[in-house]
């Protein structure tokens, strides 16, 4: 496969997500630091029986790079319980209106690969940056203006969902420096280790523990379709694609969440798409795919 069409696996990656957000909030009756803990720790039960092939890639990272692993682990961790915190108040806010607000990660994405990783970006990414963004936004709000400001536990909502997209840019940057060193599949384990006993700490901290027992089948069932199928593959799929592409392409190949996100609320939640956000979703495919399919020199030089 070309380099320049990795970014497509991030888009694969990115509507399985728009999958796992819709089973997270039929979960909502469990704390959402709980739901992080047993999705990370069925995860790395998964990937046990691979973790020998890591041992040498183990052995290449230093001092700074361990470092860059926790901090992902934490980011990821945060983001997880955020973002299940928003999708759990139900009564507050639509499904898809939290899982387009995710649409402000590319915004801390770009600034922090300039920052942190020296990317560079032409006229020609901005403008295909801003179409993304301006199309995100009428995708999110049809009716041309915020409708959580005046609301407290929406308002509540909305600071989770921007909270989880910081702390997800942090991770595409964290990632990205981490694959240098070692493979995907390394760093997905790695990840998914740290996750666990931050999860757990967050759990006892804030009183989000939950009894296994309280836990149905249907609920089990759930939890393990969001560690295998949306967890476990969708990362292996995502980091293989970010190991061959530009952070700031990433990140704007991952809007093709909001547009799955946008008909899985309307297929299975009923929430309806007016005409503004069925234009601004074929706007957004369209820049997606541009952007995605662009090799890195066109947005660079």
């Amino acid at each position: 496969m070309r380099k320049k069409y990795y970014s497509l696996l991030i888009v694969v990656a990115a509507i399985m997500w728009s999958i796992d957000a819709l089973l997270r909030r039929t979960l909502h009756q469990i704390p959402p630091a709980t739901i992080t803990l047993l999705e990370h720790s069925l995860r790395l039960f998964i990937l046990l029986p691979i973790v020998p092939r890591f041992k040498s890639q183990f052995k290449k990272l230093k001092g700074k790079d361990w470092l860059n692993v926790v901090g992902l682990g934490i980011t990821a961790a945060l983001a997880s319980i955020m973002f299940t915190a928003a999708l759990g108040r139900i009564q507050f806010i639509k499904f898809s209106v939290v899982a387009l607000l995710q649409q402000a990660q590319p915004i801390f994405t770009v600034l922090l690969a300039i920052i942190i990783l020296k990317e560079k970006i032409n006229f020609r990414y901005l403008s295909l940056a801003a179409l993304a963004l301006i199309a995100a936004y009428f995708l999110s709000f049809p009716s041309f203006r915020p409708t959580f400001l005046y609301n407290q536990g929406e308002l509540t909502a909305v600071l989770l969902a921007l909270g989880a997209a910081f702390a997800w840019a942090s991770g595409v940057i964290l990632g990205k420096l981490i694959l240098k060193k070692i493979s995907y599949m390394a760093v997905a384990f790695l990840r998914f280790a740290v996750v666990v006993p931050v999860a757990l700490i967050v759990s006892f901290t804030f009183n989000q523990t939950y009894p296994l027992a309280a836990i149905n089948p249907t609920q089990w069932f759930y939890l393990l379709i969001i560690a295998l199928f949306t967890g476990v593959a969708s990362f292996a799929i995502y980091y293989k694609g970010l190991q061959y592409t530009e952070a700031k392409v990433a990140t704007f190949a991952g809007f093709a969440y909001p547009l799955s996100a946008a008909v899985i609320g309307f297929v299975f939640l009923g929430e309806r798409l007016t005409g503004i956000q069925l234009l601004a979703g074929g706007i957004l495919l369209a820049d997606v795919l541009v952007l995605s399919l662009t090799s890195p020199q066109k947005i660079s030089d």
